[in-house]
């Protein structure tokens, strides 16, 4: 047991300990992270607090958004913007931060891909998005920001939805929007108008955080050229094996938490019901009994076919389990697409680096910071 916001906690790590954190006969969401946490980056109502067949019946409409063929999609509009930001930054003279364009790259093309009408206040929105994750884990100005930004945010998706309901605007057959906003329950009701918002907002919220892994993948680029001539010679195993390495050495979170639904025992201690367990997720990731030289970036672990499946319950960047049945993330298939795309970009680009910030893994979420300038496309 380890102390956790004033009160003793179980933390588990491993595939066994992931296991048990999404044995939903012995854990539940309900109450596991503290509400500042909870509020600000999932918002009030969301999937990720739900449990059972309440958590499963709302999880199928993020699952019906997310599949392999709509990452796809994604990565595809994500692609196109990427070509048109690069152009931009051929001849400029001030430098490029890799990190403030993947925000509006991935951004822009989130909302486009899920239906969201396109205004001039698009780059305000893409940046609220940003500062959600920026904050949320954290005290003090950021997190005051990640609140301001989540109540704009909110507003601004409810207008969305509501115009969607009031038949003002008709996104696409099949965007998030439109399922989002026409969603029917189990009970035959639609979604709560702030907690349709939330729900949209958890859809294009996590596509812009996806700017974080990119600048990490431009930085483990720049650091192992290697990798860029691979990737820019096409070979087809080169760009998923290094989004997935990126993604379990620099993990978006270090831990989740949940509690316990009933007393059980764990490893001759007795757990009692309502307990707090958290999942170390960075020390899973970066254990030497499971990872060889962990902290070296290495995306060969994941080259060949059997991938992530070879890694089992040990790789849990986006969680563990089945996100058809549990709590693992339905947009990793999105995530890796996105990564992979913007990778390829990247190096396919001749450039300069003119500033490169240390990477402080006590700040969550890590923030990492790259500055290029000379840019030319080989």
């Amino acid at each position: 047991m380890v102390p956790l916001l004033g009160r003793p906690s179980l933390c588990v790590g491993g595939p066994a300990g992931v296991r048990l954190f999404y044995d939903e006969t012995l854990t539940t969401r309900q109450g596991a992270l503290p509400a500042p946490v909870r509020s600000v980056l999932f918002g009030d109502g969301a999937v990720h607090g739900l449990d059972g067949a309440a958590h499963r019946e709302r999880k199928g409409m993020f699952l019906s958004l997310l599949g392999e063929p709509q990452a796809r999609e994604l990565a595809a509009v994500a692609d196109r913007r990427w070509a048109e930001a690069i152009a931009g930054w051929v001849g400029r003279d001030a430098p490029v931060s890799v990190f403030d364009q993947s925000v509006e790259v991935l951004g822009a093309a989130v909302c486009e891909w899920a239906g969201v009408p396109g205004d001039r206040s698009g780059p305000q929105r893409y940046r609220d998005l940003a500062a959600i994750v920026d904050g949320f884990g954290s005290v003090g100005p950021r997190h005051l920001a990640a609140r301001r930004a989540r109540r704009r945010a909110d507003r601004w998706a409810a207008g969305i939805v509501d115009d969607v309901r009031a038949g003002r605007i008709t996104p696409p057959e099949g965007s998030a929007l439109a399922v989002i906003a026409g969603w029917q329950q189990d009970d035959g009701t639609r979604l709560e108008l702030p907690v349709a918002a939330v729900e949209l907002l958890n859809v294009l919220r996590p596509a812009t955080a996806v700017a974080w892994f990119v600048t990490f993948a431009a930085l483990a680029l720049d650091d192992a050229p290697g990798w860029r001539d691979r990737l820019r010679d096409g070979d087809p195993d080169a760009g998923s094996a290094l989004a997935h390495e990126v993604r379990r050495l620099y993990p978006f979170a270090p831990l989740l938490a949940a509690r316990a639904r009933t007393a059980f025992d764990w490893h001759g201690q007795t757990v009692p019901a309502g307990r707090r367990i958290v999942l170390d997720i960075y020390g899973t990731l970066h254990d030497p009994s499971l990872w060889p030289d962990p902290d070296r970036f290495d995306p060969d672990r994941f080259a060949g076919p059997a991938g992530v499946a070879a890694w089992s319950d040990a790789y849990i960047p986006h969680g563990g389990g089945d996100p058809a049945a549990g709590h693992r993330c339905p947009g990793e298939a999105a995530t890796v697409a996105l990564l992979e795309g913007a990778a390829r970009r990247l190096a396919a680009l001749r450039y300069r680096v003119v500033k490169r910030g240390p990477v402080d893994l006590a700040r969550m979420p890590p923030r990492p910071e790259l500055l290029i300038t000379d840019v030319q496309i080989r």
